[in-house]
């Protein structure tokens, strides 16, 4: 009984090794190539404006940490605002985000609902919404990693004429 289920077993796993590289290479010739693509489309294509006007900057927006924040604006006196941050060498936190929230929020370890997500902290310039320009309220910086709120500025208008 055991030298029948032997050679079957001998026969099926010899066909085996014989069948499997030969499907295997069949797979890899008839499958399509790649799609590519030279360039996005207009529509696709991410244009981040530029913010060549610096209106002021600060170091003690933040009370706990030593960064150092920019108001930018795409213009002297017109265009949208957006913030710029930099911090020392030191500061490691990771993945940082930054948020605005209208208003003065209470302090907690989580973010309220009408948090506004501006964007990466290392990025070169985070654009500001229309309500951080018309309203009051506070910049956040939130570990996305340790999921906990690393610090959270002064109360700031970004669109007074001086801060």
């Amino acid at each position: 009984m055991i030298r029948p289920l032997r050679q079957l077993h001998r026969r099926m796993a010899i066909s085996l090794g014989v069948f499997l590289p030969m499907a295997f290479a069949a797979g890899i010739v008839a499958r399509k190539p790649a799609p590519v693509m030279e360039a996005l489309p207009d529509k696709l294509a991410a244009t981040s404006p530029s913010f060549p006007a610096e209106l002021w900057e600060r170091t003690d927006l933040f009370p706990k940490s030593p960064i150092k924040v920019r108001l930018l604006r795409e213009a002297a006196h017109a265009g949208g605002y957006a913030v710029a941050f930099s911090a020392a060498k030191d500061f490691l936190k990771p993945d940082l985000l930054v948020y605005w929230i209208t208003g003065n929020p209470s302090p907690g370890g989580a973010l309220p609902d009408n948090a506004i997500l501006l964007g990466e902290f290392a990025s070169s310039a985070l654009p500001l919404p229309a309500e951080a320009v018309t309203n009051r309220g506070v910049l956040v910086l939130y570990s996305l990693a340790n999921n906990a709120l690393v610090d959270t500025s002064t109360p700031a208008n970004f669109g007074a004429p001086s801060q």
